[in-house]
């Protein structure tokens, strides 16, 4: 058994000696708080019960939002019990009294207020992860671009997630509002699926309906490689989406190029497969007379890109999900979660994701994108 299966029993056990045991109150009591927290905590156990796992849930939409609600609202609970620990520890030390505290341990109405704030902002969250994506407009200013490219527009796509708790209706929807855009270029930026092609093909055929006028391109994503990494690229490409994996594609006007567009396989496909990210076998074929646009799923490579990529676009982040977390996912991107960024001559779009993975399906100040780019000549009037 991984650490990560041992995570929810560990979680559990803090929950029920520091939060549920102290509090003075009956049996009755501690038992109804306990079946409110211990569900939640043990929603990865629920979904290998029901044959799923972290990655791929089995389980309904309503299902799955009903037990991230509970599982959001017993990490809160988590998280308050060790800051009342640290807080109390550190008073304690100070006073050199260990019968003294700042938060009561005892509490009964400390201990509900906990759970209440808990449910009431685990729920808010779950709402905000399943909201519609919002659009959200930038334009760049590229100084190569040509006077034939000036004005294109490029849709963002990333993070769309789609698993058994994801509805036909969502990916309609999706697929509606990109298509009244009329762009020229569609990308996705990995982590499409959670699940098999035989399991989601229904929903993901919609993608194909996808349309603009120079095609439809994708880079894999983690998730790709706990998926079926070799079946879902030919799926996809046989499809009419083109995953540039390691490799380019010269966007032309008449034989006049406007673009080049180039593409990574994820950053951490060398653990799950034989396949790597590859940059310098993706730009050995672009066109010198064009810009660069570098499709990435994690932000991190940007850093890599500074000398060659003119608009990075990557995803992953999920824009940090909630404030808190912001930091830390930041953290481990080298500083990239949300927006617009400038590296040098390069500039980068981390898209906060189109849609929102079923293993932790929270939003909290950070909105589901669909991304609309304008390119424009740094010199256009």
């Amino acid at each position: 058994m991984t650490l990560f299966k041992l995570y929810p029993l560990i979680q559990a056990l803090i929950i029920v000696i520091f939060f549920i045991r102290p509090i003075r109150c009956s049996l009755k009591t501690k038992l109804i708080i306990s079946a409110i927290l211990l569900v939640g905590t043990f929603k990865l156990y629920v979904f290998i019960f029901t044959g799923g796992n972290a990655m791929d849930p089995k389980l309904s939409r309503i299902s799955t939002m009903f037990l991230s609600c509970l599982y959001f609202s017993s990490l809160m609970v988590l998280m308050l019990t060790i800051f009342r620990m640290s807080i109390n520890g550190l008073y304690k030390a100070l006073r050199r009294n260990i019968s003294k505290f700042i938060i009561n341990p005892h509490s009964l109405r400390y201990a509900l207020l906990s759970v209440i704030v808990s449910l009431l902002l685990g729920t808010v969250s779950v709402y905000n992860g399943f909201k519609p994506a919002a659009l959200c407009s930038y334009t760049v200013n590229i100084d190569t671009l040509s006077p034939l490219a000036d004005g294109m527009r490029i849709i963002h796509l990333s993070d769309l997630h789609i698993s058994a708790p994801t509805t036909e209706e969502e990916i309609e929807d999706i697929v509606k509002e990109v298509n009244k855009r009329n762009v020229e270029i569609i990308v996705i930026t990995g982590d499409l699926v959670d699940g098999d092609v035989d399991s989601l093909k229904k929903k993901t055929d919609i993608l194909f309906k996808l349309k603009a006028k120079y095609g439809v391109y994708a880079v894999s994503g983690n998730h790709e490689f706990y998926s079926g990494y070799d079946s879902w690229i030919k799926y996809f490409n046989k499809g009419g989406i083109r995953f540039l994996e390691n490799e380019s594609v010269t966007i032309s006007d008449n034989d006049y190029p406007l673009l080049n567009i180039c593409g990574i396989t994820d950053a951490t496909a060398y653990k799950y497969s034989d396949k790597k990210a590859d940059i310098p076998t993706a730009i050995k074929n672009v066109d010198s007379d064009a810009p660069v646009i570098f499709l990435t799923h994690q932000p991190k490579v940007a850093d890599e890109l500074s000398a060659i990529s003119d608009l990075t676009l990557a995803g992953h982040t999920h824009g940090g999900l909630f404030p808190v977390l912001k930091s830390l996912v930041a953290a481990a991107n080298h500083g990239y979660v949300s927006g617009f960024y400038t590296i040098g001559k390069e500039k980068m779009i981390v898209s906060n994701g189109t849609r929102i993975w079923a293993g932790i399906p929270l939003r909290l100040k950070t909105p589901a994108q669909i991304i609309e780019i304008t390119l424009k000549r740094t010199n256009s009037f």
